[in-house]
């Protein structure tokens, strides 16, 4: 069940008569037959017949049809929400082809103008005149956006008459302060480069994103705030209704983005493909923050599209990242050590945590990385550059920076869930050598236990492993000090070890091959204190989880109750359901099961980012 609905069904509201569906759910019915406004709009069994019901006993029979109707409300809404994203991806890119340079619109529109990119460094506007206007390009003083003071532009949405501005700023420090914080925690980019003000810039600049991250608040807050006591169920609704009315408006800009983006006369445009390669990866971390079962494939297959668009060859990934500075900031006077502009920093983050989650995707899908092509160039596993307080060069980037793992980790994991793949078609053809299969993971697993026994030598050296292993980089970044976090990385590699040990030798977790790795894992796991950190490493959890014996059971629950009411916002807890269903099979299952089917085993493909 996804958070979202997990918080609807916690609701408690009020009603008046109608047709006995709206009666039962205490809703004002329109009283119209022979099927209601509100059933019809619902996508419900609307029961309008004159006699009353034998269900509506005000017993046993009511409560449980009670039950079975707002079963349907919940699974209708989510097709609802399903069908309208699909649609509008569908209409924004059937007219693309992979083949052609350049996207070509599937109409051209006679009175159409070409818009803007709607990213902030080469359009000072919140958004242009083709994106519809809205209060937030206005103002009441006479005076045009781009004479008045930024401040007096900034955040000033009222597309939901129901939400106030100043309400809608709180929700936007809260995403800032807490939410972005939680999702990346090892994101603290030095005051050099500009540290993280590209994100204000982007929710100033970019519609959907703005909608979707003050619904990802509002989640957030409402976790929190209900924390599973009752009293809160009136604030909860409010909550929930804030996330659904944002939502709503993040897809209807995603779809004006994505129409900019196909009508363009001009051919493909790097800036509006990358304003909706950053709203579409808003989308999939909303998806699976509120676990909301398979939607992050579509996300993500939208956007693998179109960062195939904005960079159809690796080589010029450095050509491509140049070509997005602007003089409007940081301004030329700084030189070389000018931080990165808005549409810069921007690429650099979606880009990397776009091959970020095509690794972790490729394990949950049992196939290779699709852009696996682009790690040598963009991600490579010897960067020759050191992470400094001063800004990066233009150039690969270090996932280090991001999400706290070197270049080379992500790497050899995308490398074991492509040698799975191998396997899979191997055996599919009847062609698979065991020889060769043992041959190219001894590759792996040397590179991987040669990391393990650098990382562990300094990781044991020091003093004081509890208050250094998981430092969150808010120490003051002017100083240069790097926060090194040798046994986050050391849990990633053990886990990833214990990943392909499945894929040579099976599923075998009494082997002790899988078992040391497995209990050092979780021996780490044990000490990481509750928060982002033990967010940051659901993957590694479930996986070392899933193959842990059954003594390890309880430690496994212990960790996730760290987070509190934090648990069901994120990934741990479907991790935590992975592995209870894993666990409820020992015995059962044989060396023919594989990691993939344990993030499969929920019935929907589970990305644990």
């Amino acid at each position: 069940m996804s958070l979202f609905r997990q918080l609807m069904s916690n609701s408690k509201t009020r009603s008046s008569g109608g047709c006995w569906t709206c009666r039962v759910r205490r809703k004002k019915c329109t009283e119209n037959k022979p099927e209601c406004d509100t059933c019809k709009a619902l996508e419900i069994t609307c029961y309008f017949e004159d006699e009353k019901p034998e269900w509506m006993d005000g017993g046993p029979k009511q409560k449980e049809m009670a039950e079975a109707i707002k079963s349907q409300v919940k699974k209708q809404a989510s097709h609802r929400r399903d069908r309208k994203y699909l649609e509008m991806l569908e209409a924004g890119t059937k007219s693309v082809s992979l083949s052609d340079d350049a996207l070509t619109p599937s109409t051209a529109r006679k009175d159409r103008h070409d818009g803007t990119s709607g990213a902030s460094d080469t359009d000072p506007s919140p958004r242009s005149n083709e994106m519809d206007s809205t209060p937030a390009s206005s103002n009441t003083n006479g005076t045009s956006p781009s004479e008045a003071p930024w401040h007096s532009q900034l955040f000033v949405r009222e597309e939901d008459p129901a939400s106030a501005p100043d309400v809608d700023i709180h929700f936007l420090m809260i995403y800032l302060d807490y939410v972005f914080p939680y999702l990346f925690p090892h994101y603290r980019p030095p005051v050099l480069a500009g540290g993280r003000g590209w994100i204000l810039d982007v929710l100033q600049s970019n519609k959907s994103v703005y909608h979707t991250a003050i619904s990802l608040a509002s989640s957030f807050f409402a976790v929190v705030l209900a924390n599973g006591e009752q009293e809160h169920e009136e604030c909860t609704l409010r909550m929930v209704h804030k996330l659904e009315t944002q939502l709503e408006l993040g897809l209807s800009e995603l779809r004006k983005e994505m129409r900019l983006l196909t009508s363009a006369r001009s051919g493909f445009d790097n800036e509006k493909a990358l304003v909706v390669m950053q709203s579409i990866i808003q989308m999939l971390f909303f998806e699976v923050s509120t676990s909301n079962k398979d939607n992050w494939k579509v996300h993500l297959d939208a956007a693998v599209f179109l960062f195939h668009q904005i960079l159809p060859n690796p080589e010029q990934w450095t050509v491509t990242l140049n070509n997005l500075y602007t003089p409007k900031w940081p301004p030329p006077a700084m030189g070389l050590r000018r931080p990165w502009s808005t549409n810069q920093a921007a690429l650099r983050f979606f880009t990397g945590t776009l091959l970020y989650i095509d690794v972790l995707a490729s394990v949950t899908l049992g196939n290779a990385p699709r852009l696996q092509q682009y790690q040598a160039s963009v991600i490579p596993g010897c960067p020759s550059e050191v992470c400094t307080p001063e800004p990066a060069p233009v150039g690969p980037l270090m996932l280090e920076e991001f999400f706290g793992l070197p270049n080379w980790v992500v790497q050899v994991l995308g490398d074991v869930a492509a040698l799975e793949s191998w396997k899979r078609v191997q055996k599919q053809t009847g062609s698979l050598s065991v020889s060769e299969l043992v041959s190219r993971g001894q590759v792996l697993a040397d590179a991987i236990k040669g990391g393990l026994q650098v990382l562990e030598a300094g990781y044991d050296t020091r003093a004081n492993t509890q208050e250094i292993t998981f430092q969150l980089l808010v120490s003051d970044p002017v100083g240069g000090e790097e926060a090194r976090r040798p046994s986050f990385q050391i849990i990633w590699l053990l886990a990833t070890l214990s990943y392909l040990n499945v894929v040579v030798n099976g599923w075998q977790p009494s082997s002790p091959d899988v078992r040391w790795p497995v209990s050092r894992a979780t021996e780490l796991l044990s000490n990481v204190p509750k928060g982002s950190c033990l967010r940051a490493l659901a993957w590694p959890m479930c996986v070392c989880g899933c193959l842990s014996p059954e003594e390890d059971e309880p430690a496994y629950r212990a960790m996730g109750e760290r987070l509190g009411p934090l648990k069901i916002f994120g990934t741990v807890k479907e991790a935590l359901e992975i592995m209870e269903k894993v666990w409820s099979r020992r015995g059962q299952l044989d060396e023919s099961w594989d990691v993939s089917r344990c993030l499969n085993i929920l019935g929907h493909g589970v990305l644990l980012i």
